[in-house]
């Protein structure tokens, strides 16, 4: 009697995973229909993150100094690299921890500078650890309230508030990944990176040691000058972050539901034939 009772509860799951499918939202994919995957990135206090990550030796702070056309030099973007500690949740993981510090400056029309966004090139896929104890694994952490190793402590600008990326994505490549952080958003109303503001530090784990790759800032003026450099994961698999996509999830939601739907028929049988 098992036989008939799984095949119903296989053919209601197989018939409901396409209606979910269906209303789950389209993923967003590049022209090169790679997918772009947002990284969440939960607030850890510098406390927390200092008492599981240690700088490593060979990587000193790096603070790359930028400057946008028509304006003096604008501010500066922070990166270290971190080891997790021994003992700790964080042990055998790298943290690439990066700042961004805008200058109290303004352009040749006096309009005070601001960023948007940045993105670099990162050489493999973040590795996931639920090092907060919040039931999941996530891939990046968020710190606003104070100093990690060499890094400046985030300050907003004065009526700002720390500012957090907007968005944090990953998008994997074939033989190299990116990672972009944004933080305007029009939806939200979430604002730039306005000028005398340090960013709060955000951090991506990664079991690869370090290289240095140059960052492309995005705001209403070019950048010009130099290249900025950050430290960045290199050597790994360039690969999707193995987070379900929301049909995935909806769909085995649906075999979950055809199977609790077969329970209640077999302990309502009983009863009907009383």
């Amino acid at each position: 009697m098992r036989t008939p009772q799984i095949a119903l509860a296989l053919g209601l799951g197989l018939a409901l995973a396409p209606a979910a499918a269906r209303t789950a939202p389209a993923a967003t994919v590049s022209t090169t229909s790679t997918p772009i995957q947002t990284l969440e990135t939960p607030t850890m206090t510098a406390a927390q993150y200092n008492a599981m990550f240690t700088p490593v030796n060979n990587a000193p702070p790096l603070s790359s100094p930028y400057q946008f056309l028509g304006a003096p030099t604008s501010g500066s973007i922070n990166s270290q690299v971190f080891q997790g500690n021994a003992g700790t949740a964080a042990a055998g993981l790298y943290a690439y921890a990066y700042q961004i510090d805008v200058n109290n400056v303004a352009d040749q029309t006096g309009t005070p500078v601001h960023v948007d966004s940045m993105s670099f090139q990162y050489g493999a896929t973040p590795v996931g650890t639920d090092l907060l104890k919040l039931g999941h694994n996530v891939f990046a952490y968020a710190i606003k309230d104070g100093a990690i190793g060499g890094l400046t402590p985030p300050a907003a600008a004065p009526g700002d508030v720390v500012r957090v990326p907007n968005t944090l994505s990953y998008q994997p490549g074939q033989n190299i990944a990116t990672v972009r952080a944004q933080y305007v958003n029009p939806t939200t109303q979430s604002q730039p990176l306005n000028a005398g503001s340090n960013s709060a530090t955000f951090v991506i784990l990664s079991n690869q040691p370090f290289t240095q790759q140059f960052v492309n800032l995005q705001s209403s003026l070019p950048t010009t000058g130099a290249f900025s450099p950050v430290y960045a994961a290199t050597g790994g698999k360039i690969e999707p972050v193995p987070i379900p996509e929301p049909a995935t999830v909806l769909a085995w939601a649906g075999m979950a539901g055809a199977v609790l739907v077969v329970r209640r028929v077999r302990k309502a049988r009983p009863r009907a034939a009383s």
